[in-house]
């Protein structure tokens, strides 16, 4: 059921966002220094999305607050046009989908949802990088159109399925020890 929100909450919930999109973007600026870290940013950015995303589950505890940061964070991305190729945007929306249906299952008061949805939420900002694993060809091209044809070379060299599970593992170690931490700050229970 619907629970309004204060205006301290509203807040925090802003604070939130802020912080959530500002940490993310951080992540993606020193990618241009090197393909690999292009290739691996999203470990870095799941470690600082999943603080944000914890103090908003822990906040109101119900239908939507799994999904409420990563699409807000996705209709930015968007609108900024970031989300180019479809894979990225689409597969955002899968992840933003099973956070919130792994939240509800595992029910809303229960910190195991936060535990695990968090963790899936932070994970919703690695798919600006998935067609680098998956489309590397197309990505190249597009990068290439950015940057110069060496850094672009480079980075094809990463786009390999195993640099996709390395980045996918890294990130859910990564998110899952800022939940832990972001749940000790706050003093998560139950």
């Amino acid at each position: 059921m619907f629970q309004s929100w204060t205006k301290k909450e509203a807040g925090k919930f802003i604070l939130c966002f802020i912080l959530f999109f500002v940490l993310v973007l951080l992540t993606e600026l020193p990618g241009y220094l090197s393909p690999l870290y292009w290739a691996l940013h999203p470990v870095c950015a799941a470690f600082l999305a999943a603080g944000p995303v914890t103090c908003v589950l822990s906040m109101k505890r119900g239908f939507g607050s799994a999904a409420a940061l990563p699409l807000l964070w996705f209709i930015v991305m968007k609108l900024m046009g970031e989300l180019g190729m479809p894979l990225m945007w689409i597969g955002a929306l899968v992840m933003i989908v099973v956070a919130e249906v792994v939240h509800m299952a595992l029910g809303c008061d229960n910190l195991r949802s936060i535990r695990v949805s968090a963790v899936l939420a932070a994970l919703t900002t690695s798919t600006i990088i998935w067609p680098l694993y998956f489309q590397t060809k197309e990505f190249v091209t597009r990068a290439a159109d950015e940057m110069n044809q060496t850094y672009a070379s480079a980075l094809s060299s990463y786009g390999k399925p195993v640099m996709f599970i390395l980045m996918i593992v890294l990130s859910v170690i990564a998110a899952t020890v800022s939940e832990r931490i972001a749940e000790r700050i706050m003093k998560i229970e139950k």
